[in-house]
């Protein structure tokens, strides 16, 4: 086995310092330090105006990177394949994704053609595809539903007027919407001005996750009525899903001759349209590489136009009362601002969309990014996000997001930079100018079914449960809140519910923070916690396993108190109380002639053949013994007394009535203590101040204490709370082993070897 073999002095800080020459950083988070960074950040700027300016030029629109050198011959067939695909995908998804919005279908296709073109200029991720995406269109769905319900169709209404009727409720949700977007866009504006690209490090991945998942069942529970053909009420807050089911039941129980024909009709085409879906998805997964150019099956651009043409065909609507999407106008709408009056009212739904949609989105393009070996730069997302959806606040624009399973399929079908973005809104281009109408037939079951099969993916979040719980629990447990919060909560509460839990398990971390007694393992300088290993039993040295700070400063004093067997405040108390009996005592005294010793000794309950060296080793800690005016006490150690009674483990001190503390003299027990600060990352002004006062408590009562492996944030906390003025450098190591060391060694060992 091979060996190492290094002799070296013993290190303290101080040492370190003056013999080797190694400084530690101590720069304070003062307002010096802010000025010299501003100074040193204005002056980079000031200094070549032309390249600062150049570089924003370019950070703002990284299409001009990019392009320049966009290799034509070996990407451009691959963008130009993947774009078609997406464009084609964009088709049945947006659509859908917009009455899940509860919007008019058209709408979905204006988000797949501004916010598409608008990305592929700022967005900085090569593989994700901005347009609808379905936890934040069930959120726009949530909120906008219930103000403004489904119409109900009564019965002398004519087609016409109960077409009419949801064309009025589409115009007022759009306005709504509209405005959420505008806040959306400012918001994630707002963020990228003050740099906050980095939000998205505080919603934990199994949080995520969870919360995922629970928007998935959401999601499907919001679709069954279209998946029945059956009209169900408007809920949203607590319990919404559990009223969304009790509806979809009690209509299907209820349901006279037309609703059972205008059901059935429903549901056997969603269930074809579900099944021929999953068989495409399934083969898709499993023969892709095998498939022609490896583009994959577009199922439901299959499902969307052989779903319209048989609808069409055998007239579904007037036959069977299936609900069909409706006129769709041609062209382009004509930009128009967004309701002012209704700015105030959409922030509390703006705000936890835009936070959803931005972390899902820049987690799915830090994964791509990382496969393909690329960086995402999180504050020029939130410039792309926030421009997209603030121009799709003025092109009647649903919340605007990358949706995942888009994103893989861009992937899957060789997309490589972000021109499939502007190919794809090319093709839909093409459906707004010219086929838009060929749409009007299709039924409302059809895209029912692709949204409740396209959350496939995201229901398979399920399975993340049982890996993060066998290897963290409170990361399960966050799963499992966020989930179930997400589930019974409605979806803004549940996502609130989550990011709280998950902030509080951060707070659990830090708190419950493991503070153990390690030993030195034999032959070695390693110190670890095994029972195997040799110890001293006079020093202790104690591994503090996290930061110290105001939250868990009384875990590391409770580990002192058990090694020690000594509670500084309660000896402090005792001596307290001790003195003032001394002084109560001593004015008696000058008052009334001095007893005999044996009757003292006669009050503390000896008798008169207990032998004399006994009584010179009593212990008393509250009532001192007196003899001629002297006290007689022996200062305990580790609260035992000695069992050794000889004269050198048991001296006797005599002190005058000065009431001066009389010394301490090391004995069996904890006689020193260091403290292993390697896993401490940082320390705030209570634990700075924590440390200060177990040294001097700890040292007023015979036991010393040391740091070892102290990193440079942790010195410099100690160099600006004081410590290092009050103890200096001395008790300060290089190592638990050179503290060790130190206390044990002769004074004429110099050096050491291991």
């Amino acid at each position: 086995m091979s060996r190492v073999e290094i002799y070296r002095p013993i290190l303290t800080e101080k040492t370190l310092q003056e013999d080797y020459d190694v400084q530690r950083e101590t720069q304070e988070f003062d307002w010096q330090f802010i000025k010299t960074k501003v100074n040193g950040y204005v002056r980079s700027k000031v200094d070549d105006p032309g390249g600062t300016a150049k570089r924003f030029f370019l950070s703002l629109f990284p299409i001009i990177t990019w392009l320049r050198k966009y290799p034509i011959k070996e990407w451009l067939v691959s963008d130009l394949i993947s774009g078609f695909t997406i464009g084609v995908m964009q088709i049945p998804q947006g659509m859908s994704y917009s009455l899940l919005a509860g919007q008019h279908p058209i709408h979905g296709l204006y988000n797949a053609f501004f916010p598409a073109i608008v990305y592929s200029i700022l967005g900085t991720s090569r593989h994700v595809s901005m347009g609808a995406f379905a936890i934040t269109s069930l959120m726009m769905g949530a909120a906008v539903t219930p103000l403004y319900p489904d119409p109900i169709r009564s019965t002398n209404a004519t087609d016409d007027e109960f077409q009419a009727a949801w064309d009025a409720v589409y115009d007022v949700r759009i306005q709504y919407s509209v405005a959420t977007l505008l806040i959306i866009g400012v918001f994630l504006l707002g963020l990228s001005l003050f740099n906050l690209g980095s939000i998205i490090m505080y919603l934990s991945d199994p949080m995520i996750s969870g919360f995922t998942c629970g928007s998935a069942v959401h999601v499907f529970v919001s679709q069954l009525k279209d998946l029945f053909g059956v009209s169900v009420g408007s809920y949203s807050g607590v319990l919404a899903i559990v009223w969304i089911i009790r509806d979809v039941i009690t209509e299907l129980t209820t349901l006279d001759a037309a609703g059972r024909t205008k059901t059935a009709a429903t549901v056997v085409i969603s269930v074809i349209c579900c099944v021929f879906l999953l068989i495409v998805k399934e083969i898709n997964e499993r023969f892709k590489k095998k498939l022609p150019l490896g583009i994959p099956i577009p199922g439901e651009l299959v499902v969307v136009v052989v779903g319209t043409g048989v609808s069409y065909g055998f007239g579904f609507y007037d036959l069977y009362g299936v609900s069909i999407v409706g006129s769709i106008p041609v062209g382009i709408p004509a930009p128009k601002p967004p309701d002012a009056n209704l700015l105030g009212s959409v922030v509390a739904t703006a705000i936890p969309i835009a936070i959803v949609g931005y972390s899902v989105a820049v987690s799915v393009a830090k994964i791509f990014g990382m496969n393909f070996g690329y960086k995402i730069k999180p504050n020029q997302e939130l410039v792309a996000y926030g421009v997209s959806n603030t121009v799709g606040s003025f092109f009647s624009c649903v919340p605007a997001f990358p949706s995942m399973s888009r994103s893989c399929v861009q992937v899957d079908s060789g997309g490589k930079t972000q021109l499939v973005g502007l190919i794809s809104a090319a093709v839909i281009l093409l459906v707004l100018l010219v086929l838009g109408p060929l749409f009007e037939d299709m039924p409302k079951a059809c895209l029912a079914a692709i949204i409740a099969v396209a959350i496939k993916g995201m229901l398979r979040k399920a399975r993340d449960f049982l890996p993060l719980w066998r290897i963290d629990k409170l990361d399960g447990a966050v799963w499992m809140v966020a989930c179930i919060a997400t589930i019974l909560l409605d979806v803004v509460y549940g996502l609130l519910t989550g990011i709280a839990f998950n902030f509080l398990c951060v707070v659990f971390r830090t708190q419950f923070i493991k503070s153990e007694t390690v030993t030195r393992i034999n032959g070695t300088e390693i110190y670890r916690k095994s029972e195997k290993n040799s110890s001293q039993s006079d020093i202790a040295v104690i591994a503090f396993r996290g930061p110290l700070h105001y939250v868990n400063k009384d875990r590391l004093r409770r580990r002192l108190i058990k090694e020690t067997q000594i509670d500084p405040a309660l000896e402090k108390a005792k001596k307290k109380k001790k003195k003032k009996k001394q002084k109560r005592t001593q004015v008696e005294d000058d008052f009334t002639d001095s007893p005999s010793v044996s009757k003292r000794e006669d009050d503390f309950g000896f008798s008169s053949e207990v032998d004399a060296k006994y009584k010179d080793s009593f212990k008393c800690n509250d009532n001192p013994t007196y003899q001629n005016d002297v006290i007689y006490e022996e200062i305990p150690n580790n609260h035992h007394m000695f069992e050794d009674t000889s004269e050198e483990d048991n001296q006797v001190y005599s002190i005058s009535g000065e009431m001066e503390d009389p010394p301490i003299v090391k004995g069996p027990g904890v006689t020193a203590v260091v403290l292993d600060c390697s896993q401490i990352s940082f320390m705030d002004s209570v634990g700075v101040k924590f440390l200060k006062k177990a040294f001097e408590d700890y040292k007023e009562l015979g036991i010393d204490m040391m740091l070892s492996n102290v990193g440079d944030e942790a010195m410099s906390k100690l160099h600006s709370g004081g410590f290092i003025e009050k103890f200096g450098y001395d008790l300060i190591y290089l190592s638990s082993y050179d503290a060790v060391l130190d206390y044990f060694r002769p004074s004429y060992i110099e050096e050491t070897k291991f």
